[in-house]
């Protein structure tokens, strides 16, 4: 029993180092973030100077892209779930911000590229430039 108990501690202890270990390494990542979207936006801001698209450096693509995200308007989000309700889209209210966003491009799309009137005011759209790198 005893083997047991100092077999239980050892790992326990070792369950602590873990996590400080993983608690140390999430907040080098958040500083390394933080350090890398200040880059990119310099890259952005020069690029849109230049009014560069995209360029090359040592073989990989740089490019200026921007993506769209799409989120409930915080005073109206009750009349958003009543008209999605309403639409037979009851599922969409366990949705990340993602899953969101994508369901009110595709009614958009279907929508010949206009958000449908039903959901006037009650999305809030915003759009953010990012760099895309890839292989060349």
């Amino acid at each position: 029993m005893e083997n047991q108990e100092l077999e239980m501690e050892q790992v326990a202890e070792k369950v602590l180092e873990i996590r400080e270990q993983k608690t140390e390494l999430e907040t080098q990542l958040k500083a390394i973030n933080k350090v890398l979207e200040e880059t990119e936006w310099q890259l952005i801001n020069i690029m849109t100077d230049k009014e560069m698209d995209s360029f090359k450096h040592k073989g990989i693509n740089f490019t200026l892209a921007t993506k769209e995200f799409k989120s409930a308007n915080p005073e109206t989000k009750d009349e958003l779930y009543l008209q999605f309700r309403k639409h037979d889209m009851d599922y969409l209210f366990t949705i990340n911000a993602n899953t969101l966003s994508a369901k009110v491009k595709e009614l958009t799309e279907e929508n010949e590229g206009v958000m449908p009137d039903w959901l006037d005011g009650l999305i809030n759209t915003y759009e953010k430039q990012y760099i895309s790198v890839r292989k060349g």
